[in-house]
């Protein structure tokens, strides 16, 4: 009977499952929950997009037809999309599980249009961990694609391609070739450009500070320092009278020099100190720069690979849960295990009776979660062996403020004192931690916190109101005011969040897309603008103010969470957009005054033909062409500055001066695809210069020497192996010597004579990388070559 019954279990037939995710290493940890049960594959990101073409098509939406978008097979995701279908037909149910956000459910819909009409199951799952729990529970709780969340997807995305597409012919002919311009990159801009200007305006303002170390009568080991606040009862700070230039400062020192010192009073305030909400995408990111020194890419590309999963003793387990996200909501579940762990670990006194709760910003997804550990039971210490240093500081990061948020805070008594000395009035400050709080679990970083601390606090005596004081220092600082700070990556970020600008998705790409477009450039982690990103932003901003201005764009950023929440229609978003937005594009592409172009006032003159110069644009930022062009391709670097013409892809002027005749020179790439150094003064001056790996210029080496077969004078070449020597009275004569990488001449054996048996020309000595050899001179028709006389054997 036994043997019956597993004879038919075995015919019963099996249900086959599929389950599509975006992201090959997630698909690795989630096929290991689920076992044989389910097929999983992987998307690999988005699989269609928006047509491309030319003219009117080049949108790839219908603008006539309520702007409906055109969708293709993005190229190279073909052979992906047949594996999709053919997994998909062969399975009895599918779940379409990408991430848990806009872009995520846009590749779910993507997903099930090109899987296409069918009477099986097609379920949406969705999860923020890819723990065992979180994806079992998601699949035995499936929902439906929310098409809200689509259309603000698909929303978004016709709305920067219609902004995109738009805005870059008009920089083509205002500006220059192959530039682009963003909806949100191009405010992003401008934020930079503005604080670029606002640094190169700014004029520093003198004030002055006095400071007295004092001590208690008898007690000079309990030294402090106090600042001067007031003085005949007015401020003194910047700004004031009294600190604005050395001679009153100079005069009050004096007088505070021959005064009594007096306790004037002395107040105690018992305060909190409480940890910071656990992390959202900025926050993250901007504690990941601060902290890390991460950049917002890189920030996201580990915090990826931490959510995707990582290979544990236990198995691939995803250590932390999605990491885009604007929502500070934490699970329940979440909530009681790390509030367990605070209890066991720390005990009661650092668990709040009730778990905190943190406000998220107006519109935040309160479906998604904040960023935090799937499981606090994976402390950092544990895991760290499974984990590279990257992603073991990451993680950290992320599980402690994850437990700090759920903990009590640290508490403080902070002591003021004032004191008095004639006219003046001082203040000194000090703290006492009380309770260390949620800061006992910060480690090494509580000791970074309390360096900082010690800047604004200090360790302060017992004194009542009253006591006597000794002056044991006086001394008058002078200061400037400082310029606003440049932007960090994380400063940007920040204030991105604050305007409004952006979502937890886009703020590392828009970061990117400015850098690699040339508008900005990032030196000692600070953002610079460049003359490229101020011309773009002047030009932009003077012609489509809309567009650049920052409340309008937060604006469309609401408007398109209105669509995902089902109170807006995102064809009416976009055309509420568009229709006086191609208006002003009409107008600005007739009326708008081109950047590129203008004439150039200075000194200058083409280095070519002597003739005038203009302003022009690249990717590098503006430089100096000839007038004339493209008769005359004569280039200059801006005063202070180096360019890149790339209009032709070819020419690069750059700040290097010929060493024959002083005059510029440019940087041209050869037919082989190498960089090389020319003169502008050619053909009077025929100098060359080679390129190093990194552009850089390297002087040939200075040999004379005469050609030993017709007598003429041999000049060096710079060739793809390296330089050499060749006969001035080429074609004529095609004598060359090798020259090595120390700048001496080879002596080769005398090869005149030597024809090539193939093509009939005559052989040449080459340097190669094993040093000499003979070539043809018919090169490249003919590519014989061989070893010199009596180099055969060694060969062999």
């Amino acid at each position: 009977m036994a043997e019956t019954a597993s004879k038919t279990t075995k015919k019963t037939k099996k249900v086959k499952k599929l389950l599509i995710v975006e992201s090959p290493a997630k698909a690795k940890t989630i096929k290991k929950i689920l076992g044989r049960d389910f097929s999983v594959k992987a998307s690999v990101g988005h699989i269609r997009d928006l047509k491309s073409g030319r003219g009117k098509k080049a949108f790839g939406i219908d603008i006539e037809n309520n702007y409906h978008p055109e969708y293709t097979i993005i190229k190279g995701k073909e052979k992906t999309v047949k594996e999709l279908q053919k997994a998909a037909s062969e399975a009895d149910e599918i779940y379409l599980a990408p991430d848990p956000d806009r872009e995520g459910e846009a590749i779910a819909w993507h997903l099930k249009e090109i899987i296409g009409e069918t009477e099986k199951p097609v379920k949406r799952v969705t999860y923020t961990a890819v723990t065992k729990k979180a994806v079992q529970d998601a699949i035995e709780h499936p929902g439906d694609i929310n098409m809200d969340r689509v259309h603000a997807q698909q929303g978004r995305r016709v709305l920067d391609r219609l902004v995109g597409f738009s805005l870059s012919p008009f920089l083509w002919k205002k500006v220059a070739k192959n530039l682009s311009a963003g909806r949100v990159q191009s405010v992003a801009v401008r934020m930079v450009v503005e604080r670029e200007r606002e640094i190169a305006a700014f004029v520093p303002e003198e004030f002055w500070r006095i400071s007295a170390t004092v001590h208690p009568e008898g007690k000079k080991s309990d030294t402090f320092e106090a600042a001067l606040k007031k003085w005949d009862g007015k401020k003194f700070a910047l700004g004031s009278a009294f600190a604005q230039s050395e001679k009153p400062v100079k005069e009050i020192a004096d007088i505070l020099r021959k005064a009594d010192y007096s306790v004037d009073s002395v107040d105690k305030k018992r305060t909190k100190g409480k940890a910071g909400a656990p992390f959202i995408t900025s926050t993250m990111q901007q504690a990941a720069s601060t902290k890390l020194g991460f950049g917002t890419t890189k920030t996201m590309s580990v915090a990826q690979k931490l959510y995707e999963g990582i290979e544990l003793e236990s198995g691939l387990t995803g250590l932390i849960t999605y990491m885009r996200t604007d929502s500070t909501n934490i699970a329940p579940e979440a909530i009681e295990e790390v509030r367990n762990y605070i209890s066991d670990t720390y005990g009661e006194k650092y668990l709040p009776a009730k778990a905190n709760v943190y406000s998220s910003k107006k519109n935040a997804q309160e479906a998604h979660e904040a960023i935090r550990p799937s499981s606090v039971a994976n402390r950092p210490e544990d895991v760290k062996p499974y984990l590279d240093k990257d992603q073991f500081r990451l993680y950290e990061l992320i599980w402690q403020r994850f437990v700090a948020s759920q903990m009590n805070p640290a508490e403080y008594d902070i002591t003021t004192i004032t004191i008095s000395a004639d006219k003046g009035i001082f203040e000194a400050k000090g703290r006492v931690e009380i309770f260390d709080g949620y800061t006992v679990l910060v480690g090494e970083n509580k000791a970074d916190q309390k360096g900082k601390e010690e800047d604004k606090y200090q360790k302060l005596p017992a004194l009542e109101a009253g006591a006597a004081l000794v002056l044991e220092n006086l001394q008058e600082t002078q200061q400037f005011t400082k310029p606003p700070a440049r932007y960090s990556e994380a400063s940007l970020v920040k204030a991105m969040e604050k305007e409004g600008i952006g979502r937890p998705s886009t703020y590392a790409p828009i970061i990117k897309t400015i850098r690699e477009r040339g508008y900005v450039r990032i030196e000692k982690r600070a953002f610079h603008a460049t003359e490229l990103g101020m011309a773009v932003n002047d030009i932009l901003l003077n012609n489509f103010t809309n567009i650049m201005d920052l409340k309008f764009t937060a604006g469309m950023e609401e408007d398109l969470d209105k669509v995902e929440q089902g109170d807006k229609d995102w064809v009416k978003v976009i055309d509420e957009f568009y229709k006086p937005f191609v208006d002003r594009l009409d107008e600005a592409m007739e009326k708008a005054e081109p950047l590129k172009g203008r004439d150039y006032e200075g000194e200058e003159t083409c280095p070519v033909c002597g003739g005038s110069l203009v302003i022009r644009y690249s990717k590098s930022g503006a430089f100096l062409g000839c007038k004339n062009y493209p008769e005359c391709k004569g280039l200059l670097p801006m005063p202070g500055g180096e360019v890149d013409e790339d209009e032709d892809g070819s020419v690069e002027a750059v700040d290097v001066d010929c060493p024959e005749c002083g005059k510029p020179m440019i940087l041209k790439t050869s037919r082989y695809g190498k960089k090389f150094y020319a003169c502008t003064g050619y053909p009077e001056c025929k100098t060359t210069l080679s390129a190093d790996k990194e552009g850089k210029p390297v002087e040939m080496p200075k040999i004379e020497r005469t050609c030993s077969k017709c007598g003429k004078p041999m000049a060096v070449k710079a060739g793809r192996t390296g330089f050499f020597l060749a006969c001035t009275g080429y074609p004529d004569c095609k004598h060359t010597m090798p020259i090595d990488k120390d700048g001496n001449v080879v002596e080769v054996p005398d090869v005149s004579g030597e024809i090539c048996e193939k093509c009939g020309s005559e052989m040449v000595v080459k340097m190669g990388r094993r040093g000499p050899f003979l070539a043809c001179s018919a090169f490249p028709k003919c590519r014989n070559a061989k070893p010199l006389p009596g180099e055969e054997k060694k060969e062999s």
